[in-house]
């Protein structure tokens, strides 16, 4: 399940100022969401997260109907970031319990888009970082840290993941119809950039153990990595280590069709602190390891360009791949 034909490139938005399409008499006028398949794709682009971060609402309807018509005709690849209000670590049973509805309701938003791969943000730390003799710079979580921090993040972990699996089996009930549609769909735990958020490398894999390959796998974010070692890791064995640990601990099927996140990003001593474009050499991580060792080990990822420049910057990404690497 969850495999991926080819590598792909794509943004997880567009830029209102670009997405232009042609209109009567030669003219150019603005583009309509459901043709975003023909725009991607003519400028060399395949893939496309849409970005329901801020969404409260979202319905099927004709539009979305055309928009799944025409990533078939056009070979565009979806996938779905859900709403960052979203939170499963949360100490308010409240906001867990809505938590969990809304990780429900963005299965079915997947399925409105064609949409097999749902990313989502694991959650916060809730100050257990603070403690003493605790060290978040690891990117791959596997340094030693208190008793007392594992306990706590062990709990935290459980959390999430029971969270996951009530959300699951809600979306069950409150869309039975769509049930077999729904198997179909992967979530995404993201690895983070900040120090008080839960996503270290180790942190995610552990997410999807828990829930199992069939139904969750990694979204490594290479950019939040960096930011998150504040630029310690800005190479090649950042790559490789990452990459070596996925498929070790869940197998190299994962590794070959990981769905990853890209972009330069400038970070301050707690992480990540905005994304940049990565034309923007002040910050890293760089793409050219990366694009290399996808080559080497003939690996077949989703990337997504997370740069604010969006689909211009992601193009970049795509002709440098064509240009040196493909063949």
């Amino acid at each position: 399940m969850f495999e991926n034909d080819k590598l792909r490139i794509g943004p997880p938005s567009y830029r209102k100022d670009l997405f232009m399409m042609p209109g009567r008499g030669g003219k150019l006028r603005k583009g309509k969401k459901w043709e975003l398949p023909k725009y991607f794709t003519e400028m060399g682009l395949n893939a496309y997260e849409f970005s329901a971060g801020r969404m409260s609402k979202f319905s099927d309807g004709e539009k979305y109907r055309k928009f799944r018509a025409e990533l078939k005709k056009f070979d565009l690849k979806t996938s779905i970031h859900a709403p960052y209000y979203i939170s499963l670590t949360s100490k308010s049973k409240e906001t867990y319990e809505k938590s969990i509805e809304r990780v429900a309701k963005v299965y079915a938003w997947a399925s409105y888009l064609d949409a097999d791969r749902i990313v989502v943000h694991p959650g916060t730390y809730r100050g257990i970082h603070k403690r003493k003799n605790v060290d978040l710079r690891s990117i791959m979580g596997t340094k030693s840290r208190s008793t007392t921090f594992e306990e706590k993040l062990n709990e935290l972990l459980e959390k999430i993941v029971k969270g996951i699996q009530k959300g699951i089996e809600t979306s069950y009930e409150m869309f039975p119809n769509k049930k077999s549609e729904f198997k179909k769909i992967c979530l995404c735990p993201e690895t983070m950039g900040k120090l008080g958020q839960l996503g270290t490398v180790q942190e995610v894999i552990r997410i999807c153990k828990e829930l199992g390959t069939n139904v969750a796998r990694p979204c490594i974010d290479f950019g939040h990595l960096y930011a998150r070692s504040r630029g310690g890791l800005d190479n090649r064995k950042m790559y490789e280590d990452v990459f070596a640990q996925v498929e070790s601990e869940l197998g190299s099927h994962v590794l070959k069709n990981l769905h990853i996140h890209f972009s330069h990003i400038a970070y301050t001593p707690k992480g990540e602190e905005k994304h940049v474009s990565n034309n923007n050499e002040d910050w890293g991580p760089q793409i050219e390891p990366l694009f290399k060792i996808i080559k080497e080990q003939n690996l077949t990822p989703i990337i997504i360009n997370e740069s604010p420049s969006l689909e211009p910057d992601a193009k970049i990404l795509m002709d440098l791949w064509k240009k040196r690497f493909k063949n």
